[in-house]
């Protein structure tokens, strides 16, 4: 449908309040907006859109005689009317890739390396969330007793991360025994993955293989599915909260403060880039979009990063509601990007 010419004025006077209150967090006047577009239109004509924009709930005037702010809403116009034209200019891709070419040698490496660099390159707090472990490809287990029913589980991953689990079991294990089960693990199962492993254990016990091999069969299984019930490895990992006090003064401070709490407690945003798999592209949160009362005055922008042609993780950062939504998309993207082609290259390798 197409729209009226006074629809898309509202459009642009919007575009350049936002673009304009994103670089300079100070209230935008009418005038400048008309200055901004050439003079084509009045200061006063721009006054009349902007009181439309505002009873919209587009934008609002923070105090008597300012200008106008954008609202959540407002953010989420222009957001919405961007984010399919956004393209990340080649010298910026080639110098951002480069980045990964220095000392990754593990996922670890590529987990911090990734949260430093969004929260260095957005001025925001940089969110990795690490692979899910059933996506995990086997290097070696190892299995230590450690009391009663309860065991250690030493992973070693294709990509050389160690990963260590407390497992308690259905029954007491002898030491002994519990070699003889990493053996049959490590044995039939290595460089599969964590998922792999464990629908093939199911189909072995539903075929009924001989005594001995059930009884490894069932044990190994226990493992496997206390590893995968755990879940560890869909934790996240941030850093970079120091760079959202420059630039935003008390607003910036503030907002530190509530997501300390969020970091802290960790689950409500795990829960929120959980809930976005097995998605792969870019989700955009703004204010209280995200359900989370921490982040309620943030903006909180993810996507997805694959293996094999999967999603297993989520990457983001969190800022300011006037953050530079054109960059920190394009950004976040294409560090997803960067994230499969490193991970592929880990493991295909160490499979090699």
């Amino acid at each position: 449908m197409n729209r009226s010419s006074k629809e898309l004025r509202k459009i642009v006077v919007l575009d350049h309040i936002v673009r304009e209150f994103i670089e300079t967090a100070v209230p935008v006047s009418s005038r400048l907006v008309s200055e901004r577009m050439g003079g084509s239109v009045s200061s006063a004509t721009v006054r009349n859109i902007m009181s439309e924009l505002e009873e919209e709930g587009y934008i609002e005037q923070p105090h008597t005689s300012a200008g106008r702010v954008p609202t959540p809403r407002g953010y989420r116009s222009f957001v919405d009317g961007i984010k399919g034209s956004i393209r990340m200019e080649q010298k910026e891709a080639r110098r951002l890739a480069a980045e990964y070419d220095i000392r990754i040698r593990s996922i670890n490496d590529i987990i911090h390396k990734t949260s430093y660099l969004i929260s260095h390159e957005l001025n925001g707090a940089g969110v990795v969330m690490w692979p899910t472990i059933e996506a995990e490809y086997l290097k070696h287990m190892q299995l230590v007793k450690v009391r009663a029913e309860t065991v250690m589980a030493v992973l070693v991953t294709m990509s050389n991360d160690v990963k260590n689990y407390m497992i308690k079991l259905d029954r007491d294990i002898e030491k002994a025994e519990l070699v003889k089960i990493a053996e049959y693990i490590n044995n039939r199962y290595e460089a599969a993955s964590m998922q792999s492993i464990y629908a093939d254990l199911n189909r072995l016990i539903m075929a009924g293989p001989g005594p001995e091999l059930l009884d490894h069969a069932k044990a190994s299984l226990g493992v496997i599915d206390n590893i995968i019930e755990q879940n560890i490895q869909n934790e996240i990992y941030w850093e970079g909260l120091d760079h959202l006090v420059f630039g935003h003064g008390e607003e910036g401070i503030n907002m530190v403060r509530r997501l300390l709490h969020a970091f802290s407690e960790k689950r409500e945003i795990t829960r929120l880039m959980m809930g976005e798999l097995p998605y792969g592209g870019v989700r955009i949160y703004i204010g209280q979009e995200t359900s989370c009362r921490d982040l309620e005055d943030c903006s909180f922008i993810t996507a997805g990063y694959s293996l094999n042609g999967s999603t297993i993780g989520r990457i983001g950062v969190i800022g300011s509601t006037r953050m530079d939504y054109s960059r920190a998309i394009s950004t976040v993207n294409f560090l997803a990007e960067q994230i499969s082609s490193k991970i592929k290259e880990l493991v295909t390798l160490e499979r090699g």
